[in-house]
């Protein structure tokens, strides 16, 4: 099977192509989108992100530590996002609360790490086509400040390079 450097580097260099007809797709049907330079690199980012993504469940991959890394910061910043409910129950002074707040959400963030390597196993549900679609669901749903075609080149971004993965493991083999 490929490795992360095969499916980044293939990501990366698909993407133009990906773009260029995703681009005269849309002019197509609807219209000619003007983009400014953040969008064109998000939808960069998220192509070359789903074309490893599926490996998230691999332990020592390095999307996976990616992940885990993810994990402790979105931890971290959902404390702090709510950090009212706990500074009023915590009797300490402010620079001590945000190290409590820091640590336990470092701590939330490492166990969910664990958890998640613990109950997923290599090429189960993060390994389908179906896992793909639902993320990139997700995406166009999120977005809701984003115009309706960057909310479809974000989910389809992410969409084609997840599913370039598959296409790279069914018929590329490292040797």
């Amino acid at each position: 099977m490929p490795n992360f450097k095969t499916h980044i580097l293939s990501g990366i260099f698909i993407f133009p192509f990906f773009f260029f007809l995703f681009n005269w797709f849309y002019s197509f049907f609807c219209f000619e989108v003007n983009y400014i330079p953040s969008e064109i690199i998000f939808s960069y980012f998220l192509f070359v992100f789903g074309s490893d993504f599926s490996d998230v469940d691999h332990n020592n991959s390095f999307i996976n530590k990616l992940f885990r890394l993810l994990l402790i910061f979105i931890s971290v910043y959902y404390l702090f996002e709510f950090d009212y409910l706990y500074r009023t129950y915590l009797p300490f002074s402010y620079n001590t609360s945000n190290f409590i707040i820091i640590l336990f959400g470092t701590l939330i963030g490492l166990l969910l790490g664990l958890l998640f390597n613990t109950l997923t196993k290599h090429r189960g549900f993060w390994h389908s086509i179906f896992t793909g679609i639902g993320i990139s669901i997700i995406i166009y749903l999120t977005n809701i400040n984003s115009r309706k075609p960057m909310k479809l080149l974000y989910s389809l971004s992410f969409l084609f390079g997840f599913i370039i993965h598959f296409l790279l493991d069914k018929y590329f083999h490292n040797k």
